[in-house]
């Protein structure tokens, strides 16, 4: 696939959006771990007839920069959805380029795909050239700290949702939709370990959810957002942290805190099982030597 097809398929917007980015931050190069492209159109038959076309397009992205980002993730990433008129939500992976190229160096399964295989929408310099003939690194030790961070994760998430379940219903309904969130922070963090080996440096139960999805459907099938319902169900658990702290009135039923309680239920059994498969397949890779002994 030569460079001008890559383009058309993997970079919609791509000129008002790199505009952007290089006028709020350092940057040195701009990967492309996935793009969605979706066309809406609308037409009018009541006069005056016209039709309504829009491109809106999902990123997400490592983006390497020269200092750190002085803004806080999630409100950089806002500031973007805004500024591109809510055209283009961007979702950020960011490293400096000094720690980038230590990374490297030690040696980081989940840069080190990166750097050779994805598309790069921008590049600066050609610092991290010589890192395109790196490979995956697989060694016991590494599989024992990945099986280990998804037993501590899990282990984590069941006594959260385990406290919920063994203590008499709770008066403040959002308090259980906060513990909620944090039972689904861990299962995340674990998957997004066991499956990339990253550990992000933003929380955001809707960030990681998008994160996750890369490599499972499960956070777009137990947590759809199709209808009105199913949207407030998601808004519940996503912002309950937000919502405990900045707000004193009650916004949620115990019906629909038990609905989603149910729900992330599912979600940890169905990543348990999913998880673990995975971890499966990782330590033969990894331990290849030492189960062939």
């Amino acid at each position: 696939m030569n460079d001008k097809s890559k383009t058309r398929i993997w970079y919609p917007l791509k000129k008002e959006l790199l505009k952007l980015l290089k006028g709020i931050m350092s940057l040195h190069s701009i990967y492309v771990i996935s793009a969605l492209e979706e066309k809406q159109k609308q037409t009018v038959y009541h006069t005056p007839n016209c039709v309504n076309s829009q491109n809106q397009a999902t990123y997400t992205l490592l983006i390497i920069t020269y200092k750190p980002i002085a803004k806080d993730l999630g409100d950089l990433m806002d500031e973007i959805y805004h500024k591109m008129q809510q055209r283009c939500r961007v979702y950020l992976i960011n490293y400096t380029l000094s720690k980038t190229v230590k990374l490297l160096d030690l040696g980081d399964n989940f840069l080190t795909p990166i750097i050779p295989q994805v598309p790069c929408l921008y590049l600066k310099d050609d610092a991290l050239s010589r890192f395109k003939n790196y490979g995956r690194y697989y060694h016991p030790t590494i599989y024992e700290e990945i099986r280990e961070t998804w037993t501590v994760r899990m282990r984590r998430a069941r006594y959260l949702l385990y406290v919920l379940d063994s203590v008499e219903p709770m008066e403040d309904v959002t308090a259980r939709m906060a513990i909620m969130q944090s039972a689904m922070e861990q299962v995340c963090l674990g998957l997004l370990y066991v499956f990339w080996e990253f550990r992000p440096q933003y929380y955001a139960l809707s960030y990681l959810f998008h994160l996750c999805g890369h490599f499972t459907q499960l956070p777009q099938t137990i947590f759809p957002k199709r209808t009105y319902g199913l949207q407030r169900k998601s808004y519940m658990l996503c912002n309950a942290h937000d919502i405990m702290r900045f707000k004193s009135k009650t916004e949620f039923s115990d019906n629909e805190a038990d609905k989603v309680y149910n729900k992330c239920i599912q979600f940890f059994d169905e990543a348990k099982r999913l998880g673990d498969r995975h971890l499966e397949s990782l330590e033969k890779l990894h331990c290849k030597n030492t189960l062939a002994s």
